[in-house]
């Protein structure tokens, strides 16, 4: 409670506390996001102010053993701050400081001495207190306006509101450029919101702070220095685990180390982790994203689908949430549905996520005319709410679909254009992709001899886009072994979702190349075994395709036969002048 009529105060003493109390590994701190989540379920606003009355009824419903109820008031030109830990079934007090000081700039401090001291009175060992006791005001932020900033993208973040939470995290490190988790906070939703540029940038300038930082901050800050800046799997995967130990009531390490195994195509790992962070944080979307992607990579179809559902109705969905129900009823053949999810995404600020699933799954389906159409209008959306690496990112995965569709000079135009905007990681990837499969010898070689260059350390940089793009280029030039030896870097990532099975679509290529079938026909069925992987990938229609090619080269007559079959299935609308289409019937027709 408030009581001295400075607005600065409000809600920024509630994120002092949590700061000092989150670094106990004794401690487990309800979070922010699950409180709105009760507040809803008693009926009331989300974003109701607590009163102590409120905060004790919720800590009931929720069989949490004590709520802290703070205070502030001044006396003349002094402030007075005050703690209670209160037993919530009970209402009797179990623990109470209070510390004065006579300027308002010592007002954090107290805040930490008061939480340092409650520690002690709560059960905590003095050793632990010492090892993991940074005052705030010396190591997150000595400013009352920045913590207050901060707060609030807190608050929007809990909501799963990436985009709203950034000025506030922007305003912070304004007001404090030292604000170290303010800059990995800001940083980390630009990476979720696809700003990959961006991220990297903030959270390089987090990493250049962690001295500044408490022991958990510091975690948080190195973790996602390996994930966005120098894509360090191992030592990010390293780091979460230590996190983990340390602090093993926190959601965040479990989530990050399912989305890694997920990324990397360990799904029976990714659900473990995905499953102790739904138990550790039940009313986060990110505990719904988590383990919903992980079902999704086992091809746990119908769960994945009861996981994003309980999401939304629980109000916690997002334009991700919907796309990969669109994506759900795309391999379902549901048309209403992809109908619906796609008219939820209309208007949104990131709408062009949805868009580009919607072109995926209809160049998937081979309608490039409405393929086409629907990249024109993700990119459009994009560029409408400013996300340049985003509109330039999809410009080149565009162009990586045109080129699988053998159209080389839509694909080197796409790609081209890419760059010509923006030079990210992710968008040099795809553009280098789409060189390579158009047969741009050139270009694609100076794209993957940029993205060694400027990205030395990233796994998946060096150990898949890479080898992808000069596997391709190996097979353009008539050395298919060649090809075969540099994707073997790729096999631990293959099945992750980020390489959404590419280096195995590229490897059995290869292989039909070399004229082994039988080795080509294991890639491509490696390929169709992964749906949940491969989602709307048009490489993964078209595995069909080259299924019925391997097993025709091997002598498979009517296997080859059943594979047309099932690619002419699902090809069924396509637009009939695509010349891959008609490759396929005249071979298809002479196996007859």
């Amino acid at each position: 409670m408030n009581t001295t009529g400075d607005p600065v105060f409000d809600g920024t003493l509630k994120q002092a506390l949590a700061v000092q109390l989150e670094q106990s590994p004794f401690l487990n701190i309800f979070p922010g996001e699950r409180v709105r989540d009760t507040l809803r379920y008693m009926g009331r606003s989300a974003d109701e102010r607590l009163t102590p009355d409120v905060a004790r009824q919720i800590c009931q419903r929720e069989s949490i053993k004590a709520v802290m109820n703070g205070s502030i008031s001044s006396i003349g030109s002094q402030y007075v701050v005050g703690v209670d830990a209160i037993n919530c079934q009970t209402g009797d007090t179990l623990a109470r400081e209070q510390v004065e000081v006579e300027k308002k700039e010592q007002v954090l401090g107290a805040v930490g001495k008061a939480a340092s001291r409650l520690r002690g009175k709560l059960g905590e060992s003095l050793a632990s207190i010492k090892k993991f006791d940074a005052p705030v005001e010396e190591a997150t932020t000595s400013s009352l306006e920045a913590l207050k900033a901060f707060s609030l993208g807190e608050a929007e973040r809990s909501k799963g509101s990436e985009l709203t939470a950034i000025p506030f995290y922007k305003h912070a490190v304004e007001l404090d450029p030292n604000f170290g988790v303010a800059y990995a906070r800001l940083g980390q939703s630009y990476a979720n919101s696809g700003q990959s540029e961006l991220a990297a940038e903030k959270t390089k300038l987090a990493f250049e702070r962690r001295e500044r930082a408490s022991e958990l901050e510091k975690l948080y800050i190195s973790t996602h220095y390996y994930d966005n800046v120098t894509g360090e799997l191992d030592k990010s995967i390293e780091a979460y685990q230590l996190w983990k130990r340390t602090y093993p009531r926190d959601s965040i390490p479990t989530n990050n180390l399912g989305v890694a195994y997920s990324s990397m195509g360990k799904f029976d790992q990714g659900l473990e982790e995905a499953q102790e962070t739904m138990r550790l944080d039940p009313n986060s979307a990110f505990s719904y994203g988590v383990l919903g992607g992980a079902y999704l990579g086992l091809n746990r179809l119908a769960e994945a689908r009861a996981v994003r559902q309980k999401e939304i109705a629980r109000n916690l969905g997002s334009t991700n949430s919907h796309r990969d129900l669109y994506m759900l009823d795309f391999l379902e053949g549901d048309t209403a549905g992809m109908q619906r999810e796609a008219e939820w995404a209309k208007g949104k600020p990131d709408e062009f996520f949805m868009l580009e699933t919607v072109a995926e799954a209809a160049a998937f389906s081979g309608q490039l005319r409405k393929s086409r159409e629907a990249y024109h209008q993700a990119i459009e959306s994009a560029q409408r709410g400013k996300f340049e690496e985003g509109a330039a990112g999809i410009a080149a995965r565009q162009g990586m679909t045109e080129a699988m569709f053998s159209n080389s000079l839509k694909a080197r135009e796409a790609a081209q254009a890419a760059v010509a905007v923006n030079r990210s990681r992710f968008t040099l990837i795809f553009a280098g992709m789409a060189q390579s499969m158009a047969g741009d010898v050139r270009q694609a070689t100076g794209t993957a001899d940029e993205l060694s260059k400027r990205f030395p350390t990233d796994a998946f940089v060096n150990s898949v886009w890479v080898p992808s793009i000069r596997g391709e280029i190996e097979i353009n030039r008539g050395n298919p072994g060649k090809a075969i030896e540099l994707l073997q870097a790729a096999s631990p990532y293959e099945f992750g979702f980020f390489p959404r099975m590419l280096p195995t679509y590229v490897r059995g290529q290869a292989y039909l190349r070399a004229r082994q079938g039988k080795e080509a026909a294991a890639e491509f069925q490696k390929v169709l075994d992964h749906r949940g992987s491969c989602q709307t990938s048009p490489q993964c229609a078209l595995a069909h395709l080259q299924l019925a090619r391997a097993r025709a080269l091997s002598g498979d007559a009517t296997g080859a036969r059943s594979a047309y079959q099932d690619f002419f299935a699902i090809w069924k609308d396509a637009d009939p002048d695509i010349s891959i289409l008609k490759e396929a019937k005249a071979e298809y027709a002479k196996l007859n």
